[in-house]
C-alpha cells in the first residue's frame, strides 16, 4: 500500500486499498482463468483474499475493452471526479511490476487487448515490437 501511495502522491491507506482492489478485480476478471490463477499465485497471502473476493470462475475472460476497464476501477472511488482511473491503473501496475517483476507481469499483459497493454501497462512488460 506504501508504494501505491508514494505513485500516486495520496496520504489515505483506505484509497490506495481501493486503488489495488480495482485493478485487481479488473486484471482478474479480463484473464483467462489459467492466467488469472496464475497471478494469484504470485501476491502475498493479504493480497490474496482481496483478489479473489467476489471472484466467479464462470464466464472469463469477460471481453472488455480499456473504457470498462477504467471504469471498474473508477466504481472503486464511488466515481469520485478527483481520482483519475488511468493514473490508478499505470501506478498500482508499476508496483507490481516493482515487486513481481518483468515475468508474470509480461504473461498478464499478453492476455490484455492491445489497447490496455498500451495504455497502462510499463513499458517493460509490454510485447516487444519486430521490425
Amino acid at each position: 500500500m506504501k508504494d501505491i501511495l508514494e505513485q500516486l502522491q495520496w496520504q489515505n491507506k483506505n484509497s490506495a486499498y481501493q486503488a489495488l482492489r480495482g485493478t485487481l478485480h479488473a486484471l482478474r476478471d479480463r484473464l483467462p482463468m489459467e492466467e488469472a490463477v496464475q497471478l494469484a499465485a504470485q501476491l502475498p497471502l493479504v493480497i490474496k483474499g482481496t483478489y479473489y473476493d467476489g471472484w466467479t470462475p464462470r464466464d472469463k475472460p469477460e471481453k472488455f475493452k480499456k473504457e470498462e476497464f477504467a471504469r471498474r476501477v473508477h466504481s472503486q472511488f464511488e466515481f469520485d471526479p478527483d481520482v483519475n482511473p488511468a493514473q490508478v491503473i499505470r501506478a498500482v501496475l508499476r508496483v507490481m511490476y516493482r515487486h513481481m517483476g518483468e515475468g508474470e507481469l509480461r504473461d498478464v499483459a499478453s492476455n490484455m487487448p492491445g489497447e490496455i497493454r498500451e495504455e497502462w501497462f510499463p513499458e517493460e512488460v509490454r510485447p516487444r515490437q519486430q521490425h
